[in-house]
């Protein structure tokens, strides 16, 4: 199956969910509005300890990504709460045998969505995508107020059929093998006037590849 749900609610604590509220704003918006607060590291996993890089560009093709593609995007460094969960998410899918023992290189994008009574939030304004690694794990920290944001899995194409769709939960994962399916996560809107967010933690996990830049 190209698409596995992961419980993951023992390893989100109060400093996780306190970490969100220091996100600065994402730069690479289109627009004057902003919706999305983000950092980003970058670590090779491996049984020992950890040496994240935090000043590290994440790159990905137009092809990937039409709206954010052909840039390297320098975000906020990734706090240690972040870090430390991005870790067990990863060695929770080896254990449980879906992704192969071994070494990857670990990317963990931290990120919330944002989203007000005069502006909804876009978890992927680029549409129906892939990000380009061999794995991609979405898990749900914390939800908001929130109405909407939808997340669709699908196999490749407009007429693909849909392999899970539905309000990730908080306490969820959703493993994904990524070159054998698109996702998407529809706006997300406030279900009382006010304030709305939807908070969660992106990681992926490709082949080792040379320092620098991973590459989609």
């Amino acid at each position: 199956m190209p698409v596995h749900t992961i419980a993951c609610s023992d390893l989100i604590d109060d400093r996780l969910a306190a970490s969100y509220e220091d996100l600065p704003a994402d730069q690479y918006l289109d627009g004057d509005h902003v919706y999305r607060y983000r950092a980003y590291g970058q670590t090779l996993l491996t049984p020992g300890e950890l040496h994240w890089s935090l000043r590290v560009p994440f790159f990905q093709s137009r092809h990937l990504n039409s709206h954010a593609g052909g840039i390297e995007r320098a975000f906020a460094p990734l706090a240690a709460p972040a870090r430390g969960c991005a870790r067990a998410l990863a060695l929770r899918a080896q254990e449980r045998g879906i992704v192969p023992r071994g070494e990857f290189v670990l990317g963990c994008h931290q990120i919330r969505v944002l989203a007000t009574d005069d502006h909804p939030g876009m978890p992927t304004p680029e549409g129906f995508h892939q990000d380009g690694f061999s794995w991609v794990l979405v898990a749900c920290v914390a939800r908001h107020n929130d109405s909407g944001a939808i997340t669709t899995v699908r196999g490749l194409g407009d007429t693909a059929e849909a392999l899970f769709q539905g309000p990730l939960a908080v306490g969820d994962a959703l493993l994904l093998a990524d070159p054998m399916v698109e996702h998407y996560v529809s706006p997300l809107t406030p279900r009382r006037p006010g304030r709305a967010y939807r908070d969660v933690l992106v990681v992926t996990l490709a082949p080792v590849t040379p320092p620098g830049a991973v590459r989609g």
